[in-house]
């Protein structure tokens, strides 16, 4: 017996190369009665026509199974999180941080969730929103991190950053980045950032090459207000990546505003996942 009745599918897009882990996910899951319901993302991997949205799928089933690596997942998780669809990471990747189920030896790892043995760990999402003249011209949420930053450039920026309308600081830097603590162990990370266990209720301000020695990374309540204004100077265009996914334009004079989104993604690890074992794997700490 599961406790799942339909199982999203979503698969690293445009990456033939999953299609054989995609028949086994699809094969271990009808072998428990659960229902394969595709994403658009399986388009000629499998002889079905009967693929659905991402919304489809998000309002349409209790549990989603992403093949792919650690961006795919960070794509659905963004997409899903409103539905409060959990989610499983086949790891078809090169690092996998996220997605830590093994396609081989029988996927007896996604065997153990489907039967009801895992972990379950809520993780915390960002809305990036951009104001221009006190209006919303832009918006996304971010699972890893949102980076503000010169488009096309590499130039200094002006920028202050204000945190529950208190001005903490004026920055001259190539920009900075905001991260979530499942983001400090990516893009904030390479630019000597601090790694912050996932369940810390904290968020990361990382400069990326400040122009002052003595700017260094913050670590704040998730609970704040994060707003960074781009100073109106010389620099041409300016540019809010959220996970390195989702590119969104901004003007010299905007605000940007990044807070905690209300709800988190539920992930699903086997039930032998341990933080620390990953940390100690994926970074070579021997």
């Amino acid at each position: 017996m599961t406790e799942f009745t339909r199982a999203g599918l979503i698969v690293k897009f445009e990456d033939d190369s999953v299609a054989s882990t995609l028949a086994e996910v699809i094969g271990c899951l009808e072998s428990y009665g659960v229902e394969p319901v595709l994403d658009e993302s399986t388009r000629g991997l499998v002889d079905r026509t009967d693929l659905l949205s991402r919304a489809e799928l998000a309002s349409s089933c209790d549990v989603a199974v992403v093949v792919g690596g650690d961006g795919t997942l960070l794509n659905a998780a963004r997409s899903l999180v409103d539905d409060g669809v959990p989610i499983v990471g086949v790891n078809r990747g090169r690092l996998g941080f996220l997605v830590d189920v093994p396609p081989d030896g029988g996927l007896e790892e996604l065997r153990g969730i489907i039967e009801g043995r895992y972990l379950a760990e809520e993780r915390t999402l960002l809305e990036t929103s951009i104001l221009r003249d006190g209006e919303r011209v832009a918006s996304s949420y971010a699972f890893n991190d949102c980076v503000i930053r010169v488009r096309d450039l590499l130039q200094l920026m002006d920028f202050d950053v204000i945190i529950d309308d208190v001005l903490v600081t004026h920055q001259r830097a190539d920009g900075i980045i905001i991260a979530t603590p499942s983001g400090s162990t990516a893009y904030s990370l390479s630019n000597g950032g601090p790694i912050v266990g996932p369940t810390i209720d904290a968020v990361v301000l990382q400069p990326i090459c400040p122009h002052t020695l003595t700017s260094r990374s913050l670590m704040v309540d998730a609970s704040s207000r994060i707003r960074v204004h781009l100073w109106d100077d010389d620099v041409v265009r300016a540019q809010v990546v959220c996970d390195g996914q989702v590119y969104m334009d901004a003007s010299l004079g905007d605000m940007i505003e990044v807070c905690r989104k209300d709800r988190r993604v539920r992930l699903l690890h086997p039930e032998t996942y341990d933080y620390h074992r990953i940390l100690r794997e994926k970074l070579n700490w021997g």
